[in-house]
């Protein structure tokens, strides 16, 4: 039985793109798309806790005006996450209406009131159409989502590093950026509390203690740290701030310096001058992250690979794998046996891209001696 499902498979897949895949293996693979209407099947695509104060002559004017307005703002925060450049996301709204990738809005509450409508909403739209779309405009995009990067921010002032200081405006600004950031970084912090208090001192995150950040990163299942260090001065009778935002692994070795001693000149400590640091610091990370993962859907890239299996079960989660991995257009099986398939990938991204999206499902493309391997993640990397 085993044998002949295996040719079966191989009978059914070759040369099939990735849509007729997913039907073929409608059980393994469509059950997201049985979960309840109120969630949005690819996250990216959605936003939530859209938040309506809305106010008109009438109550029914007031919902229309007020859901319209948020799914506008919904939609450009898609866009934001999904575009790099201002440009290209004005491009294309100015060519297309958002009732074209309207998926399904969700009302968490409301309150309608005879000339106002108090709401929260959550937004979803169509990544299939959105995606042709793009295509069709000859845009680039990103839609590939970080690992979870855990932000530690630091303040060092005369009387040394700080890490817990609620009323400082460096850290408290920290906790806001963090909670409404919407874009493809996953970003986290750790929960302000006395236990994290004592165990995590402003000393050992200055100093980018190994140990102490590898704890740190997992509490919050962090698989990088970026530490943002601002150590104040001043030149006369202006506070001058050094900035430091260093990227760490998860076990508190260095990646990568984000930002290495640039020094701001402030007219004072306000919030609008930190608030501009974090920008740019936010900002140079998700740049980069944005540009590892383009999709160009106009200029696509063959890559063959062989994935190793041991069981059909583990062969239908690569293809599972394989499916929701955006920068993967289409695939051909070449062949298939009990050691695994050789398989043709369609990519509109680079090698990069791919590996960075297989990686979030525990996998990685290696190179074995010139054959390239999609295989399961080692289980402690």
């Amino acid at each position: 039985m085993r044998a002949a499902f295996i040719f079966h498979l191989i009978t059914l897949f070759r040369h099939q793109s990735r849509l007729l895949v997913v039907l073929t293996l409608g059980l393994a693979i469509n059950e997201p798309a049985l979960a309840a209407n109120n969630r949005c099947n690819e996250p990216i695509f959605g936003v939530a806790g859209v938040r309506i104060d809305q106010r008109a002559e009438n109550a029914s004017k007031a919902r229309d005006m007020g859901i319209r307005n948020a799914a506008e703002r919904a939609f450009a925060i898609v866009l934001d996450r999904l575009l790099p450049s201002a440009d290209g996301q004005a491009q294309f709204m100015a060519a297309h209406d958002l009732d074209d990738f309207s998926d399904f809005t969700h009302i968490v509450e409301e309150n309608n009131l005879e000339q106002r409508y108090i709401a929260t909403l959550d937004f979803c739209f169509d990544a299939a159409r959105l995606r042709q779309a793009m295509i069709a405009a000859g845009l680039q995009w990103s839609e590939l989502q970080s690992p979870p990067i855990l932000v530690v921010p630091v303040w060092e002032g005369p009387d040394g590093a700080r890490a817990w200081y609620r009323d400082n405006k460096w850290l408290a600004g920290w906790w806001d950026a963090v909670a409404s950031y919407s874009g493809l970084l996953s970003l986290r912090q750790l929960d302000r509390n006395l236990i994290n208090e004592r165990q995590f001192r402003g000393e050992d995150l200055a100093d980018a203690n190994p140990a102490k950040l590898a704890t740190a990163a997992s509490l919050v299942k962090a698989e990088q740290i970026m530490v943002v260090m601002a150590a104040l001065d001043y030149d006369g009778s202006k506070p001058v701030i050094t900035i430091t935002a260093r990227l760490f692994d998860k076990n508190g070795q260095l990646l990568t310096d984000i930002l290495y001693g640039d020094q701001v000149v402030l007219t004072n400590l306000d919030q609008d001058g930190l608030d501009e640091i974090r920008r740019k610091i936010i900002a140079k990370m998700g740049s980069s992250w944005h540009m590892a993962n383009l999709i160009d859907g106009a200029a696509a890239d063959y890559l063959q690979v062989f994935m190793p299996v041991s069981s059909i079960k583990e062969w239908a989660k690569r293809l599972t794998a394989l499916n929701e991995v955006a920068v993967v257009q289409s695939y051909d099986i070449l062949s298939l046996d009990t050691k695994g398939g050789q398989v043709v990938l369609r990519l509109v991204g680079s090698r990069e891209a791919l590996g960075n999206a297989l990686s979030a499902h525990k996998l990685e493309l290696v190179d074995d001696d010139g054959r390239l391997l999609i295989k399961a993640k080692p289980k402690n990397s």
